[in-house]
């Protein structure tokens, strides 16, 4: 049983972002996945971006990700919910792929967070040059060993020539890290002048974030410790010199977010609840603010031609 972690009662001093010291308490809610720890959410009314409180040191973070239920480092196909998250992957996967191909012509991808590596493993088959970075040990294994991929850990990126990919991507990842300007750094540096970055990340301003409150699967704390809107991300990218390219919907993610929510929330007939839920979330954003539950930010290097098809 995992032991929870009595962390000091403090509040933060700054923004991690932009170190502004007006930082408000948004949520209060717990690690519903694992430990049932409470944490807080703040939000920078300077650049909008919110953030977990109290942030695990870096040496107690890996332990929040250990359990066979963490998916993304999961190909187990033994229950119905994992069935239908891997037929749904697959599909996503190839969806990815021709989303890139809209943007970018390059044949050299870096996958950042690249988990076991299914997705490197389509743009491989896709004549792709592929290079993955992944922290977890055994999922790095998996993706080496299985699929014959080449996947440093996180410290190998520091390591990497300037310039050297044409697009780089980050699914779901971008949340995760710890020190968001070095890591934009990494990103910048190692893009082609027309290089191209793809960041998936949730969306705390789409219905089912609403509908949810603090049982939000993608609250996710502490795995997730920075939480992004397009205000946010719109900072983000102008510090670090991109310009955003466009912003794509992920659809299948608000059905998933709302499975994990529903059981969250101990309700019955939890599969039937988040499919309807995520269709309502899909249909809101379509109808109208676009926020829906994920989004895929497309940033690129000034400069950066956009393709023909693009404008399409």
């Amino acid at each position: 049983m995992f032991h929870v972690k009595q962390f000091p009662i403090s509040v933060p001093e700054n923004c991690l972002l932009c170190d502004n010291k007006d930082v408000i308490k948004h949520h209060e809610l717990h690690d519903y996945f694992l430990t049932r720890e409470p944490f807080s959410i703040y939000r920078c009314p300077a650049c909008d971006l919110m953030f977990t409180w109290p942030r695990p040191a870096t040496h107690e973070l890996p332990a929040y990700y250990k359990s066979k239920e963490y998916i993304s480092h999961s190909n187990k196909k033994s229950d119905l919910q994992s069935r239908i998250y891997q037929l749904i992957r697959n599909y996503t996967l190839r969806q990815k792929i021709r989303l890139i191909r809209k943007f970018s012509a390059g044949k050299r991808i870096l996958d950042i967070g690249c988990a076991t590596g299914e997705f490197l493993n389509q743009c491989k088959k896709q004549g792709y040059t592929t290079t993955g970075v992944e922290p977890d040990e055994q999922a790095r294994g998996y993706a080496s060993g299985v699929h014959g991929l080449d996947v440093a850990d996180t410290d190998g990126l520091n390591s990497m020539s300037a310039s050297t990919f044409d697009v780089i991507t980050l699914w779901h990842v971008l949340e995760h890290v710890g020190d968001l300007n070095e890591r934009m750094e990494q990103i910048c540096r190692l893009l082609k002048p027309e290089g191209y970055a793809f960041i998936a990340l949730p969306n705390p301003r789409s219905y089912d974030a609403s509908y949810y409150g603090k049982y939000w699967a993608a609250w996710d704390v502490p795995r997730h410790l920075f939480h992004f809107n397009r205000s946010s991300i719109k900072f983000l990218a102008g510090k670090h010199r991109f310009d955003i390219a466009d912003i794509r919907p992920m659809l299948f993610d608000s059905y998933y977010i709302s499975l994990l929510s529903e059981k969250y929330m101990n309700h019955s007939l939890c599969f039937v609840r988040a499919t309807y839920r995520g269709f309502i979330s899909n249909f809101m954003a379509g109808m109208g603010n676009n926020e829906y539950s994920s989004l895929i930010y497309i940033l690129r290097k000034p400069g950066a031609k956009i393709k023909a098809a693009d404008a399409t």
